[in-house]
C-alpha cells in the first residue's frame, strides 16, 4: 500500500519539480514591494518584479531555484484586523504553502504590521507570534519536498521616522517597540530551533514613510537572502 509520501514523490517527479529548489517568501507589503510614500495621502504603487528583493534573490540564485513571492499589504502574524480584513498570517500560511509546494524552504518575513497601534502588542508578543507561524510551517510537512521542513524567520527592521508620514496614526508608538524586535526574535527562533535573520543589521525603512523599503534596500536584502538560501539548501 502506498503512503502519502510516495504519492507526493511521484507527483514531484512527474511534474519536474526535482529540477528546481522552491522557496516561498511569506510576507507583507515589503514582500509585495510597496513603494514608500512621503505625502499625507497614500497613493500606492509597487516596485517591479525584478526590483523587489524576491526578484533580486531569483536573479542571484539562478534557474536552479524558484522564488515564490507571497506578499500581502497589511498582513499580520496572528492578529485579525478589524479594519482591513483577511490579513491574518496564521490563517493563510498553510493554504499558501500547500498551493506552492513542493517546497524546499519557507521564509517568514512578518511583524511590521503587528506594530500598529490598534493591536497594542509588545515586541515579545510579536516574536512569539512569528514563532507560532514557524511552528505551523514546520509541522506542515507534506508541503515540503521529501517531508523535509526548513523555515527561515526574518526579523523586520525597526520602523523609521513616522511622525510626519502617512502612517503616523496607524503606527503611533510603534517605533520604540520595533527597536526591541531583534532580541525577541532571536530568543523565539532559538526556542523553535529555526534560523533567524535580523534584517535590521543590513537594511532600514525608508525615511519617506518609516515603514517600506527603498530600491537600494531591496537590492541589499535580496542579495543577502540569496547567500543565506544557498547555504541552507546546499
Amino acid at each position: 500500500m502506498k503512503h502519502a509520501a510516495d504519492y507526493i514523490m511521484e507527483r514531484d517527479l512527474d511534474m519536474g519539480y526535482k529540477t528546481q529548489k522552491r522557496i516561498l517568501v511569506f510576507g507583507d507589503s515589503n514582500t509585495f514591494g510597496w513603494r514608500p510614500e512621503s505625502g499625507s495621502e497614500i497613493i500606492g504603487g509597487r516596485w517591479d518584479d525584478d526590483e523587489r528583493f524576491t526578484g533580486i534573490m531569483q536573479k542571484e540564485l539562478g534557474s536552479g531555484y524558484l522564488v515564490i513571492t507571497e506578499g500581502l499589504g497589511g498582513r499580520t502574524t496572528v492578529w485579525d484586523d478589524p479594519i482591513e480584513e483577511y490579513r491574518c498570517g496564521k490563517d493563510q500560511i498553510i493554504p499558501c504553502m500547500d498551493s506552492s509546494g513542493p517546497l524546499d524552504l519557507v521564509i517568514i518575513f512578518l511583524g511590521t504590521n503587528d506594530l500598529k497601534a490598534r493591536y497594542t502588542v509588545t515586541a515579545r508578543d510579536i516574536a512569539n507570534s512569528a514563532g507560532l507561524l514557524a511552528d505551523k510551517a514546520l509541522h506542515n510537512v507534506f508541503a515540503f519536498r521529501d517531508m523535509n521542513p526548513r523555515v527561515l524567520l526574518i526579523c523586520p527592521p525597526p520602523l523609521g521616522p513616522i511622525e510626519q508620514g502617512p502612517f503616523r496614526y496607524e503606527f503611533q508608538g510603534g517605533r520604540e517597540r520595533s527597536l526591541g524586535l531583534s532580541d525577541q526574535f532571536r530568543i523565539i527562533a532559538r526556542q523553535h530551533q529555526v534560523p533567524c535573520f535580523n534584517a535590521g543589521d543590513y537594511i532600514h525603512a525608508s525615511e519617506a514613510d518609516g515603514v517600506h523599503l527603498e530600491l537600494d534596500q531591496h537590492e541589499i536584502l535580496g542579495r543577502k537572502l540569496a547567500e543565506i538560501v544557498r547555504t541552507m539548501l546546499s
